[in-house]
């Protein structure tokens, strides 16, 4: 689908019509489930969440809310991110609640920072990218795209609309900005 269709759904969708709402999420919901499997597979919970559960809960979200704070696509999939951080927030502080153990990761963050022995919990990663969002949001969002969405630096390059290069650039800002929050908390 073309990206003016998109802003004409969006647009639809931001007045308050909700039957659009339906038809965007099928359009992305390729794109929707991919991240919804990539977040998954950053836990090691045990979890029974599958990325069709996840995409669905949070589309539920999306039905509930009043004004969808989105503008384009690049929005809505931060949007939709964050719901879907949150909500595997909220059900690992349930079992952690009965447990009372924490869930790692999956992945060594290093491969992604390039750091050795960099270990990160799950919920770390919301809280981090939290602090990095009130000190750059661009520095947020494209450790977002990176850690959470495992994109390529050109295909983050193409939803910001920026070159590859200058998102390479910025990745080591947001890179030093987050090993020095991880080292401070």
């Amino acid at each position: 689908m073309s990206t003016s269709a998109l802003t004409v759904l969006f647009e639809k969708v931001r007045s308050g019509d909700n039957s659009q709402l339906d038809e965007l999420y099928s359009i992305l919901y390729k794109d929707i489930k991919a991240v919804a499997g990539h977040q998954i597979s950053l836990i090691n919970s045990g979890e029974t969440i599958t990325p069709t559960v996840l995409a669905n809960e949070c589309y539920l979200k999306l039905l509930k809310s009043q004004n969808l704070p989105c503008t384009d696509k690049r929005h809505f999939m931060q949007y939709l991110a964050k719901s879907m951080r949150s909500f595997l927030l909220d059900n690992i502080r349930a079992k952690n609640s009965l447990k009372r153990e924490g869930f790692m990761m999956e992945f060594n963050i290093s491969q992604f920072i390039g750091c050795d022995d960099v270990d990160i919990r799950f919920m770390d990663i919301d809280r981090i990218l939290h602090l990095v969002e009130e000190i750059d949001p661009i520095l947020a969002e494209i450790l977002q795209y990176k850690l959470i969405f495992n994109l390529t630096f050109k295909e983050i390059g193409e939803y910001m609309e920026k070159s590859e290069r200058q998102i390479l650039r910025q990745w080591k800002q947001a890179k030093a900005l987050l090993l020095a929050l991880l080292n401070e908390h």
